[in-house]
Order: C-alpha cells, then sequence, then structure tokens
C-alpha cells in the first residue's frame, strides 16, 4: 500500500493535481482517495500529502488486522471508539512513536476523512470517536483545547448572515429553502439529519405552532417539537430572528402543495440526510470564491461545519438564560436534547469567556468538564 501523487484530475469540471493510496499497483483505495480529491480543491499539494500519509498509516493498520499487529476492523466504517483510542494509543504512540502534536494533526485528519464519508453517504451514521490519548501533556492543555475549539466554531449573527448572503441564488425557491436550512441549525439547533425527519418541519404543525397578530406579524410562543436521535423528542425555544423567515417560507411550501417544509420545489419532501453539511459548504464555497476573506478569515470558515451552529444556539441559549434569570443547566440541557446537564457545562464555560463573564466559585466543577468532554460524543 502506498501513496501516490496523481495528476490532471478532473473533478466537477475542475482540474486538480491531487493525491491516491493505492492497494496495488492498479487499483486506488476510493474513499481515502476521495477525500484527498476534495482536500485538494482547497488545500496545499504539502497539506494534502500530509492528509494522505495520515490516511495511508490508518489504511495499513486496517489491512494488517489478519496478521499479529492488526488492531483494528478491516473495514473503516466498523471502528469502534475503543478501537480508535487503542490506534492513537498502542500503534502511533508506542509503535511508532509519534508526538502529541503529529497525533494530534492524525487525529484532524481522522475527524475530517469520517465526517467526509458521513457527508457522502459512506457510512450510515456519524462517527463521534472520543480521540483520547492519556498523556500529562494533553492534560495540561485540555481547557485550551476547549477554548480553542469553540472559538474557531463560533459564529456571531454577523458571520451568519454574511453565510446566507452566500447561499446561491440561482433558484428562487432553493435559494430561500436553503438560508432557512441554516438558520434553522443557528436558531433551533436542528441536526442536518433531523431536518429531513419526517415528523420534524411539517406544514400543518408548522401552521399550528405559528400563530398571527391582529397585523398580520407572526409570532411563535410554544417550545418546537423536534425528533432526534432514536426518534427522541425536545422542546425547543426558537429564537425570535428565525420566525419570519420561517413563516414566509412556510406560505411558499404551502403554495405548491407541500407536506414537508424541507422539500423541493415539485413539493416532494427532501430525503438526504446530510442536506444542512452541503448547504453549509456550499455557501461556504462561494464565499471564498467572492475573493474577500483573508487568509486567516479563508482558514477560519474551512475549519467551521454545519453542526456547529447547533452548538452557536447553546452558547446563545447560555446567554439568554442569564439576561432571563432562567437556570442554564435546565433550560439548555433541555432544549439542546443532552442526557444530563455535564455537557451543557462545556457551554457554560465557553460562554464566560466569550462574554468575559467571571464563574463563582465551583459554579463548574472543571476537572469534571474536562473528563466528560473527552468522554462524551461532544459533536452530537
Amino acid at each position: 500500500m502506498k501513496l501516490q501523487r496523481i495528476k490532471n484530475v478532473i473533478i466537477s469540471g475542475i482540474q486538480i493535481n491531487t493525491y491516491a493510496i493505492f492497494e496495488d499497483r492498479v487499483y486506488p483505495i476510493i474513499e481515502p482517495t476521495m477525500f484527498l480529491a476534495h482536500m485538494s480543491q482547497k488545500n496545499s499539494k504539502e497539506s494534502v500529502r500530509a492528509y494522505g500519509n495520515d490516511l495511508l498509516k490508518f489504511f495499513r493498520e486496517l489491512s494488517e488486522v489478519n496478521g499479529t499487529s492488526g488492531i483494528l476492523g478491516q473495514d473503516f466504517r466498523d471502528v469502534t471508539d475503543n478501537e480508535m483510542n487503542v490506534y492513537l494509543n498502542a500503534y502511533l504512540r508506542r509503535k511508532h512513536g509519534l508526538k502529541l502534536k503529529s497525533i494530534n494533526r492524525h487525529i484532524a485528519t481522522l475527524r475530517s476523512f469520517y465526517d467526509f464519508a458521513y457527508s457522502y453517504g459512506w457510512i450510515a451514521e456519524r462517527k463521534n470517536f472520543s480521540f483520547l490519548v492519556r498523556t500529562d501533556e494533553v492534560k495540561t492543555s485540555e481547557l485550551e483545547g476547549i477554548s480553542k475549539q469553540l472559538t474557531l466554531e463560533y459564529m456571531s449573527k454577523d458571520d451568519l448572515k454574511t453565510l446566507l448572503e452566500s447561499v446561491p441564488t440561482n433558484n428562487f425557491f432553493n435559494c430561500k429553502r436553503d438560508q432557512l436550512t441554516l438558520m434553522l441549525g443557528y436558531y433551533a439547533n436542528f441536526r442536518t439529519h433531523e431536518l429531513v425527519h419526517p415528523n420534524n418541519l411539517r406544514v400543518r404543525d408548522l401552521e399550528e405552532l405559528i400563530t398571527l397578530d391582529e397585523r398580520g406579524i407572526p409570532s411563535i410562543t410554544k417550545p418546537m417539537k423536534i425528533y432526534g436521535k432514536g426518534n427522541k423528542i425536545r422542546s425547543v425555544r426558537v429564537w425570535p430572528e428565525l420566525i419570519q423567515p420561517l413563516y414566509e417560507f412556510l406560505k411558499m411550501a404551502k403554495r405548491i402543495g407541500a407536506k414537508q417544509l424541507m422539500c423541493k420545489q415539485d413539493s416532494k419532501p427532501l430525503t438526504t440526510q446530510g442536506h444542512g453539511t452541503k448547504v453549509f459548504r456550499k455557501a461556504v464555497i462561494t464565499l471564498q470564491l467572492k475573493g474577500e476573506l483573508s487568509a486567516d478569515e479563508a482558514g477560519l470558515w474551512k475549519f467551521r461545519h454545519y453542526h456547529g451552529l447547533r452548538k452557536c444556539y447553546a452558547t446563545n441559549a447560555v446567554t439568554y438564560c442569564y439576561k432571563e434569570g432562567y437556570d442554564k443547566r435546565t433550560f439548555v440541557t433541555q432544549w439542546m436534547g443532552h442526557s444530563d446537564y455535564s455537557t451543557t457545562e462545556i457551554y457554560i464555560y465557553f460562554e464566560a469567556l466569550l462574554n468575559h463573564r467571571t464563574l463563582i466559585n465551583n459554579e463548574i466543577d472543571m476537572n469534571k468538564m474536562l473528563k466528560d468532554y473527552q468522554l462524551k460524543d461532544f459533536a452530537k
């Protein structure tokens, strides 16, 4: 198995140079090769080669499962969280002696690869590996790691406005739908697959949820019910900024006889679970093509993703609870559908950093929060 440079590949009508991982001299391994081609469209040759070398190590270990050194399942789709952590610690750390910095780069590569695999339908459910590397070096930097990750992912309302303005406008109906798709993540904490769940965003339910005053101005006074993972239902507070756009597109959906808000122009419901992810990425690509971003801003948008909109909701919900005098752990935990309040405490901590808020003594058990951050599927 080897990594090989290939030139003049045509992707979506664009000619690029990229890398491929070959299992033998003839046939490339499709999934990592497609991922590298995707990354080649927006990254330097050196960066893509680094991604390729990281994946080469990973897929070599997958292929060695029948030998004495294999520690992973043979198919990348079947790798468990425990196996991934064994790979990081036993294979990269001990066998190859990689430094923490290099292991963190591998983690970033693997996270991006599995997100890409999910968005293209190669795996049925998003992988939320904990990526635990048990070293003192990790422990001393964990708080900084939480802060850095959330700071990079956090989008202000101005950032959202910029993103909404970058949604392709060649089709008015699709443009308004896709703008609403992004707003549903930011203002109502929808996951991408929840947008197309048959029990969510039904036209008849939204008609009952939205009320009009004597001036015809829409409002939502009741929580919106969202069917999430395993059909678990959570009740979500909808931010006011979403109501008017939601009402306007609801009228468009009704005019074409649609039963679901997330629909095509022929009224048929959308079924692609990664719709939100694709809308977000297309908007980012359009934003980058405008040529108005600095190098740092362009790099920041590359890091962001649709699920980050939900994290923004959680952070902003903490601020709202401070303002209204609500209990943060109770309400944010409920709105987000967290299994317990320990995940919410991560957002309480970050909101305090973001808004220069001083947390009172013992308001958060930092050691417990760090442990929960490591062990929980924080991307959910």
